[in-house]
């Protein structure tokens, strides 16, 4: 596997101002487990993780990290907001 190059590894589950954040796993045969146990389930970059507020979509890959990304059609953004007291902020940019 090549260098890990994902963009967006965590994610908060249900909604955008959740407290439940969640750790995408990294390889496809966990993201196939993954997917089946949050089958019903929405994925958003929330206020917790410091985001943009929106919905997103799990990315499959067998040939590099696998990663939460946004839904299609939404433009890009860039996470500026802190993350909530204690929580590390995750340098990324979601695109």
């Amino acid at each position: 596997m090549r260098g890990d190059r994902r963009q967006i590894q965590t994610a908060l589950l249900g909604s955008a101002d959740s407290e439940e954040p969640l750790i995408l796993p990294l390889e496809a045969i966990e993201l196939d487990a993954f997917r089946q146990q949050h089958d019903h389930d929405t994925f958003w970059r929330g206020l917790l993780l410091g985001g943009c507020v929106v919905r997103l979509t799990t990315k499959l890959y067998t040939d590099r990290v696998c990663h939460f990304a946004h839904l299609p059609g939404l433009d890009g953004c860039r996470i500026t907001a802190a993350a909530a007291p204690g929580v590390r902020p995750v340098p990324t940019t979601c695109m």
